[in-house]
């Protein structure tokens, strides 16, 4: 992947040549990261794995960072609204204090 912030940064990738002779790049299992020190937050009424990702980190696009600290999540997908409301929430540091509030 080319995007610098992208969670597939750093996996690499790999080519599947079918019984065709047709090659079909792909990217290799992706194993979720440690991810370091977090702080405890809580959702808010209608609060979204993007929403909560552009309060904390200033950007929508890093939700995946939020999953990797909380696997529950994982199925939910980032538009899926997070219920019910004040449901803990690992947020990955450093975190803007506005996503705390």
């Amino acid at each position: 992947m080319s995007d610098p912030g992208s969670r597939y940064r750093d996996v690499p990738s790999a080519v599947h040549v079918d019984e065709r002779g047709r090659a079909r790049p792909w990217v290799t299992l992706r194993v979720p990261p440690a991810t370091g020190p977090t702080v405890t937050g809580a959702t808010r009424p209608h609060d979204r794995l993007d929403l909560l990702a552009y309060r904390a980190y200033g950007d929508p696009g890093a939700w995946w960072r939020i999953v990797d600290a909380n696997p529950a999540t994982a199925s939910a997908g980032p538009a899926a609204v997070l219920e019910p409301p004040g449901t803990p929430i690992e947020l990955p540091q450093p975190v803007s204090p506005e996503a705390l509030s």
